[in-house]
């Protein structure tokens, strides 16, 4: 498990491109009758690339200029390294967590057969 240090140092890192949301490439038939991705399938145009995410209670699809193709998966990348290293930082902190909690537990039964023994 990498330090704290280094996590939080990766996350500064990943904060400054992020972009929280997912992103689907997706082929469209267009309205043209004459076209061929009318009638063939694999003829559809695309892929097309659209980062879906959620804002103020509402699901929101945009669409991407091929020209930030790259940029947005980076920065979609950067949003899933940080979901990673705030998984593992939270189970640094749950396994700290839970061994104070077996201290405590073993502190109060020490305590118990000490007043135990007095008695």
């Amino acid at each position: 498990m990498r330090s704290k240090d280094v996590l939080i140092q990766e996350l500064e890192e990943a904060a400054q491109t992020m972009v929280q949301g997912s992103l689907s490439e997706i082929t469209r038939q267009c309205g043209d009758p004459s076209c061929a991705c009318s009638r063939d399938p694999a003829r559809r145009h695309g892929p097309h690339l659209y980062l879906k995410f959620n804002a103020e209670g509402k699901t929101h699809s945009v669409y991407v200029p091929p020209g930030q193709g790259q940029a947005i998966k980076g920065a979609h990348s950067a949003w899933l390294q940080f979901q990673e290293i705030g998984a593992e930082i939270s189970a640094g902190n749950r396994e700290r967590f839970l061994r104070a909690l077996r201290r405590e537990k073993q502190m109060a039964k020490a305590k118990r057969a000490k007043a135990r023994r007095k008695a």
